[in-house]
């Protein structure tokens, strides 16, 4: 019997995927085991310009999505480049950059709409491995530059229904 071999996800496909566990996560728990998955222990991050904690960031995307029933992501460009600089074993570590949207499900209904926001993001990261992780792929994020905006979407209401002129 042969035994599986693990393969890595290429660099755009692990930072998609990540990206979409974290805000797909359902529960505190899910989402704390997503973003640790994610993101570095000794990350460096700056959200619109200003510099903030790990604890300060997971914080900011836990608030975007606490209370909802998951979202929906959609990517609209991935562009990467590889830092094979390790000799020894070429890896899927490099630089990403990812433009994407997140439809964030709210579990509360006004009149039968579901209420939703949209974050948008441009999201440039830096993956590397992380010799601190003991699993087969320990690649995390330690540097992150993200341009983001989480706007709740407006309910739309259809319109009464006409009144048609009865002729009598």
């Amino acid at each position: 019997m042969s035994q599986a071999v693990p393969i890595l996800l290429t660099l755009d496909t692990w930072v998609q995927q990540h990206i979409t566990t974290v805000y797909s996560a359902k529960t505190a728990d899910d989402f704390a085991t997503a973003f640790d998955a994610f993101i570095s222990q000794d990350v460096t991050i700056k959200v619109n310009g200003k510099p903030m904690s790990r604890e300060q960031y997971e914080a900011l995307i836990m608030g975007e999505i606490k209370n909802d029933d998951g979202a929906t992501v959609a990517f609209n460009g991935t562009v990467t480049v590889l830092d094979n600089t390790e000799s020894f074993r070429p890896t899927e570590a490099g630089t990403a950059g990812v433009f994407f949207k997140a439809t964030v499900l709210g579990r509360i209904f006004t009149l039968g709409q579901r209420q939703t926001s949209t974050v948008t993001s441009s999201l440039n990261v830096v993956v590397t491995t992380d010799p601190s992780v003991k699993e087969f792929d320990n690649r995390r994020v330690s540097v992150l530059d993200e341009v983001l905006t989480d706007v709740e979407n407006p309910i739309t209401f259809p319109p009464p229904p006409t009144q048609s002129a009865t002729t009598a």
